[in-house]
């Protein structure tokens, strides 16, 4: 295996709630695909809706800093973070950032998430 690039960002889950106060339903939209939240939308999660928001959010941060270079312009919602039952996060690109990461060579794309209190923490790894 050889390593294409590595990422990991720490979201502050208060500032997600803040943003889902602020903002609902339109952030939501914004950022994430139809069904990307999975049981988090629907209230039965044992994290709750910011703590699921934020663990999402971290991995989106941390692909775009493992896909390296100047990324802006991606939209969040191109970077899509999936989690089956019993199984870890995993992360689907669509639109600009697929495009991005086939310019920069592909690769797959591992991810891990992880939950605090105050705090959730997404790592990416893409194998060249």
């Amino acid at each position: 295996m050889s390593l294409h690039g590595i990422g990991v960002d720490i979201v502050d889950i208060a500032r997600i709630q803040r943003l889902l106060d602020r903002h609902g339903e339109r952030f939501l939209a914004r950022c994430f695909r139809p069904g990307e939240l999975g049981s988090a939308a629907d209230g039965r999660d044992r994290f709750g809706l910011a703590a699921r928001v934020a663990g999402r959010w971290a991995v989106k941060e941390a692909c775009l800093k493992a896909m390296g270079g100047d990324l802006r312009g991606i939209p969040y919602a191109d970077i899509e973070v999936s989690r089956e039952q019993g199984a870890g996060p995993s992360v689907t690109l669509h639109g600009r950032a697929a495009a991005a990461h086939a310019d920069r060579g592909g690769g797959r794309i591992l991810a891990s998430l992880s939950h605090e209190r105050r705090a959730a923490v997404g790592m990416v790894v893409i194998e060249g």
